[in-house]
């Protein structure tokens, strides 16, 4: 583009960083992002929620967090697609407890979670041994007239056959 004298806005930086996340190059989308600011592109809700990606699926729970922080401080407001990347981050590193707290924000905020946030909270709290809380999201996503899919049910047959398991003794 610049070769021939053309200049990448935004859609195109937010494409690269994208696809740099996409290849778990964090220093790349790191760098496109850094150009972007000298440059005087503007960053929208994209960049700062493919950043955040970024740096949550390199395992960098706190920069990724200070980024978010970042995005809200200049006024970007986060949207599904912000709180499903902040759920699963927070859910994949154990941060269970903080990934919950993002859906209490959204139903304060008025966004109404989707099945892809629950399925994500369900299998982090199976997985950190909190069966009746997974069962209890599972309730509450019924409640708000959501309808799970396959992934939902999957998990749930698997963690209450688990749990029945830990919770039986030898014959």
């Amino acid at each position: 583009m610049e070769s021939v004298g053309l200049s990448p806005n935004t859609a195109v930086y937010n494409s690269m960083i994208s696809g740099f996340r996409n290849l778990d190059n964090l220093e790349a989308a790191l760098k496109l992002y850094k150009r972007m600011q000298a440059e005087g592109v503007p960053c929208d809700l994209q960049t700062y929620t493919t950043l955040v990606d970024a740096f949550l699926k390199a395992g960098e729970l706190v920069s990724g967090t200070d980024l978010y922080t970042e995005m809200l401080a200049k006024g970007f407001v986060p949207d599904i697609v912000t709180y499903g990347v902040l759920v699963n981050g927070l859910c994949k590193k154990g941060q269970i407890d903080n990934a919950q707290k993002k859906l209490e924000e959204m139903d304060r905020k008025g966004i109404t979670p989707n099945v892809l946030i629950y399925n994500t909270l369900i299998a982090g709290h199976f997985r950190e041994g909190n069966i009746q809380e997974a069962f209890r999201l599972h309730n509450e996503m019924l409640d708000r007239g959501l309808v799970p899919d396959d992934t939902t049910y999957d998990m749930l047959v698997s963690g209450k056959v688990k749990g029945q398991r830990s919770t039986s003794t030898p014959g």
